[in-house]
């Protein structure tokens, strides 16, 4: 019932703003001074995870290009975990979407940045649309608001809260590409893809602690920690259960892999499903926090999931990965590298993603050298 009222009033919002004179702030192509930015003011406080790790190449590029300047970022709460300790920016702000979630040193930080002096705000709107995300970079003041083209919103042509509506190239682009688009703009770059994640040693003897606790320890009998990971709330981007389990008791037998697996919120029934399926023993880490699980990935060997965030964060902490795509073609969405490999069902049905072929590709990854396989992507 409030969706469609939120987004009358939004559509009515933007309308008006972009007839009216404070929506008309358009910045000829080649107003920007670079020279001139020293507060920057990054804004990414919608998608999921992953996407947000698929943005950091960018930041980097942004720090590069102004190493002197103070770099602020704006992201959700469930994006804080990954978003905290970047060493790309200066300060990480936390935008509520629930108004009774903020909290007096949440608003105060909001207050003292609209009241700093911000010259370059950049709005990550490459994967969908954020209303509150425009708002936030309009409302700091910043004489350059800096965003893609598109996408846009509804019956607008334009974004009225930028001033520098950024050209998007309409051709098919990996989502790190899309992201350094907005930021070439202002002369930012960068050939280093790989993502911005800072982790402590506290979190990697952590991550040890728990893999040695539920798979043996790196001195038990055994091969390779194989990681599984299959939380999505997509039925359809979701390997079968029955089909996993098969590749899990073909590791363990041909690899003598330890199989350890992590479940997201929610899937205890399909965790029981895995294990009651496979016919090795399989662990399941217990709840723990997004952190965590990155120290746990962290001391895997290998990572083999669905298309989730829990990819992109296995390939933030430096673990190759094999993950399952059918929804969305990986050549634009899968970690970069070729420590990353990824299935492609072509015909959008995972389930004809062979099991067998799997193992082999795994087998290929974990006892060859790094990029052993058949090649960065196998469509199916």
């Amino acid at each position: 019932m409030w969706y469609p009222i939120e987004k009358r009033f939004k559509t009515r919002v933007l309308k008006w703003l972009a007839s009216h004179p404070l929506g008309q702030r358009h910045a000829p192509p080649g107003t920007v001074d670079p020279d001139g930015i020293n507060r920057i003011l990054i804004i990414r406080q919608h998608d999921q995870f992953g996407d947000f790790l698929l943005t950091t190449p960018a930041i980097r590029a942004l720090r590069a290009r102004f190493p002197d300047a103070h770099l602020s970022l704006v992201v959700r709460a469930y994006l804080y975990p990954v978003a905290q300790g970047n060493p790309d920016v200066d300060q990480v702000l936390v935008f509520h979407e629930s108004g009774f979630r903020w909290r007096p040193r949440d608003i105060r930080s909001f207050v003292d940045l609209m009241r700093g002096s911000i010259d370059l705000a950049v709005v990550f709107n490459t994967v969908s649309h954020s209303f509150s995300s425009d708002l936030i970079a309009w409302l700091s003041g910043a004489p350059v608001v800096m965003g893609p083209a598109t996408p846009t919103f509804d019956h607008l042509d334009h974004n009225p809260f930028y001033t520098v509506n950024v050209p998007v190239n309409p051709e098919p682009r990996h989502q790190i590409q899309r992201n350094l688009d907005v930021v070439r703009y202002v002369g930012a770059d960068t050939e280093d893809l790989s993502y911005g994640y800072a982790m402590s040693e506290d979190e990697r003897a952590g991550g040890r602690e728990v893999v040695e606790g539920q798979a043996g320890g790196p001195t038990a009998p055994g091969g390779p920690v194989v990681a599984v990971h299959f939380g999505t709330g997509d039925v359809r981007k979701r390997y079968p259960v029955g089909q996993l389990a098969r590749v899990c008791d073909e590791l363990a037998t041909r690899l003598s892999a330890r199989i350890l697996v992590i479940p997201a919120p929610g899937d205890e029934a399909l965790l029981r499903a895995l294990c009651d399926a496979a016919s090795t023993p399989l662990r399941g880490v217990p709840p723990m926090s997004l952190r965590r699980v990155a120290g746990v990935l962290h001391a895997a060997d290998l990572l083999v999931c669905n298309d989730t965030g829990v990819l992109h964060l296995a390939a933030a902490v430096g673990t190759p990965t094999l993950s399952f795509h059918a929804t969305s073609d990986p050549a634009y969405w899968k970690p970069p590298g070729a420590g990353h490999r990824a299935f492609y069902a072509v015909s959008r049905r995972i389930d004809e993603i062979p099991p067998d072929r799997v193992c082999r590709e795994i087998s290929a990854m974990l006892d060859g050298p790094p990029g052993a396989g058949t090649g960065e992507i196998i469509r199916v």
